[in-house]
Order: C-alpha cells, then structure tokens, then sequence
C-alpha cells in the first residue's frame, strides 16, 4: 500500500468517525427530549405486561403492610415484595412489581403508592401508566422521532453509533501506525505536538536515531497541504522522536509535516 493511498484512507474514516459522533449526538438528543416530554414516572406498557418498581418508602414506614396502593382501575395494580437501602442516598425504598391484567382497556391510568398514616401523594410515588392496545398505537404515540418512524429506541441506535466510532478509532490507530513507518522510510514525519517556550516554538515529531536521524541535521517543514515553509535544524533527538524549533512567528501547529533534505 503507497503512502498516498493510507493517507486517503485515513482522512475518509476520520471523517466517517465525526460523522458518527454527529449521529449518536442527534440520537442522545432525541432519547432526552422525548423523555423530557413524557410527564414524570410515566410507563408505557400493554395488556398483561408486568414492570418492576421502586419508590421512597412513606416517612414512618418500615415494612411494606405500612403502605397504601391507590389505582383508577382494578385491572393495574401493584405489589410491594421489599423494603431495600436507597443506591444513591442510602434511604429506605420499596420495590414491587405492577401487573396489567391481560383484558385491560387501553387509555390513560395513574396509580399511586403512600403510607397509610402520611398519605401524602409525591410525585415520586405517583405513576402514569400509558396502556396501548398494539404495537403500532404504541410507536405512533411516542415522543421519540426515532422510535416513531422507525421502531428503534434512539438509546440503541447510539449504542451501534458509539460502537462503530470505536471501531473507527481502532482502524485508525492501526492505519497511522502504518502510515508513520512509510512516512519514516520516506524521511517524512508528522508534527504531533508544538508547545511555545521563551524562544518560540518547539515542534515535536516522529523521527528519531532508529531512522538515523542526528543533532543539527537539517529538515524542511511543510504545511498539509506540502508547501514548504521553512528550513530547520534539528535540535533534540531520542530514540523515536525528534523536535525542532521555530520562532514565535511561525503558523506551524500538529498536521504539519517535517522532511529529510
């Protein structure tokens, strides 16, 4: 492969990775805003399902038979199996399960969980529960562009985005690999760090003595587009890496190219 061909390659996969990026941003987007959209503790489920729950035990309650459950429809109703420590805080919870029975009718229902002395309603405690008769009044009513015009959570579509942006990364590390030991062959390297200092600049690059590079040999620097822009010396020099020194004045920044004369 000639080093024009793996420097094409490069630039396009960069580009395919930002492309990527832009996409699960788009996706996190979209996956927020609908979740914001949606009033809180709302759920979103069919006849016969089951869901999992867990809510901020009513102050005074210490055992489950402590609270009350309150729902619009004897065909929802929840079940609390445990007292648990709060992840975050460390407060007491309850968890439960809640089940629709198979034959509910679709709509709009609230069910609400409190403690049988503080019968407080918090929103915490309170859950919408939005019931669809199928799946396609179910897309059709979400808040999701994603999910409504194509069946797929916007949290799994950037999942697959963020693993092809790895798998971008991983490409790229093993092609500029490549392409800075052809750029070493040729005499060539890119600039990968410029850092200002009292005189100037010092440019650092991928040359060292393994490819016979010394103190004081002199080199071109160029710009990515390969027009020259100044002669310089080089002025340290280890085993893989080299830098050289320009002055304050100098437009050189990482992209930027040094060259063997």
């Amino acid at each position: 492969m000639s080093l024009e061909f793996i420097s094409r390659w490069k630039n396009r996969i960069a580009l395919l990775a930002a492309a990527f990026c832009v996409f699960a941003v788009i996706c996190v987007i979209d996956g927020g805003v609908s979740y914001l959209r949606e009033p809180f503790n709302t759920l979103r489920l069919f006849p016969g399902d089951t869901y999992s729950l867990t809510g901020p035990l009513a102050p005074g309650a210490s055992s489950p038979d402590q609270m009350t459950i309150e729902s619009d429809s004897h065909s929802l109703t929840i079940s609390i199996e445990e007292i648990i420590s709060g992840f975050w805080l460390g407060g007491k919870m309850w968890r439960g399960t809640l089940r629709l029975d198979p034959r509910i009718e679709p709509g709009r229902y609230v069910v609400s969980v409190f403690g049988k002395e503080d019968q407080k309603k918090v929103g915490s405690n309170v859950f919408q529960v939005l019931v669809y008769a199928d799946r396609t009044s179910y897309l059709a009513d979400s808040k999701s562009l994603f999910l409504r015009n194509t069946g797929v959570s916007p949290w799994e579509f950037t999942g697959a985005f963020f693993a092809l942006v790895v798998l971008c990364c991983v490409c790229l590390y093993f092609i500029s690999g490549k392409r800075d030991m052809l750029m070493a062959e040729n005499g060539e390297a890119e600039v990968y760090h410029v850092v200002a200092d009292e005189p100037g600049f010092s440019v650092y690059f991928g040359l060292g003595e393994r490819n016979g590079l010394k103190q004081g040999d002199r080199l071109v620097l160029m710009d990515p587009s390969g027009k020259v822009v100044e002669e310089v010396s080089v002025e340290s020099v280890s085993e893989k890496d080299a830098s050289v020194r320009v002055s304050p004045l100098s437009s050189v920044r990482p992209g930027y190219f040094v060259k063997r004369v």
